[in-house]
């Protein structure tokens, strides 16, 4: 295993785009020809080694660990494309981090910006803080979003979490803006927190699953049941859950699960039930 290190020369004032950090391509590579990799700062094509202080630690042979130390937030693309080894950010990091990655695990102490994850086929990507808009979402003008692994927030997540998703898991412990499974056909998103609302349009197949408040659901979502408890990966989370399919915008069957309690303006939607 090898372990390579990167830590900040100085605070970058603009984007930095870094898509050659991976742990495949950096593994690969002797400690000189890693300070060497190209990186771009704004308009100017720059050495790695310019903007970053890289050591190599050798070990046996195996998977690259890959160890971030210190503030690249403004460093976009790193772990784009990977599909195996581990980042491990030590700080706040930029846009589009483990965008379409394949494999491998990314873990983030502080925050993330916005694309975390974008189109991703496999893989689990954690942060421990709060995170921007558009979680796995792919670039605008595609439907192919996420099609497997996990992505894991601890904090708070922005607006378009998890949209156009196909397969995969997206957890949210805080709060959501709003479009959270925006034209999802799969997969799962599970919100601990609040949502600012708009929850699923255009949402075709899938689960939403929200412990927290919203202030309405979607009038092209229709009532479907009150479901004790609800099942998401290994764990059962108690309910009561107001069960809603749609869009029917869209002859969507995907569902919505929303705690009973803690939306008592919801209440309505049960007298629909048979």
């Amino acid at each position: 295993m090898t372990r390579i290190l990167l830590t900040p020369r100085c605070r970058s004032t603009v984007p930095v785009e870094a898509e050659a950090i991976t742990p495949e391509n950096l593994n690969a590579k002797t400690l000189a020809e890693i300070r060497h990799l190209s990186v771009w700062e704004g308009n100017r094509e720059l050495a790695l080694n310019d903007l970053f202080e890289v050591d190599m630690i050798d070990s046996e042979e195996g998977e690259a660990q890959v160890e971030l130390n210190g503030d690249f937030s403004k460093v976009r693309y790193i772990g784009r494309g990977m599909k195996g080894g581990s980042i491990s950010v030590k700080g706040s990091v930029g846009n589009h981090l483990g965008e379409q990655m394949g494999g491998g695990r990314i873990v983030v102490s502080g925050n993330a910006g916005s694309w975390l994850g974008g189109a991703m086929k496999d893989g689990n990507i954690e942060v421990f803080g709060n995170v921007g808009d558009c979680v796995g979402v792919p670039y605008r003008g595609s439907r192919r979003g996420m099609r497997g692994g996990a992505v894991i927030i601890h904090g708070n997540g922005g607006d378009e979490v998890g949209a156009c998703m196909k397969e995969g898991y997206v957890q949210v412990d805080g709060d959501v803006g709003q479009f959270t499974g925006a034209c999802i056909s799969g997969g799962t998103i599970l919100t601990r927190g609040s949502s600012a609302g708009r929850l699923g349009p255009g949402m075709k197949a899938g689960r939403i699953v929200l412990l927290g408040h919203v202030d309405a659901i979607l009038p092209s979502f229709t009532i479907d049941e009150v479901r004790p408890q609800v099942r998401v990966g290994e764990e059962r989370l108690k309910g009561p859950f107001l069960v809603f399919q749609g869009d029917m915008n869209e002859r969507g069957s995907g569902r919505l699960f929303v705690m009973k309690d803690g939306n008592p303006q919801l209440a309505a939607y049960e007298s629909l039930l048979d």
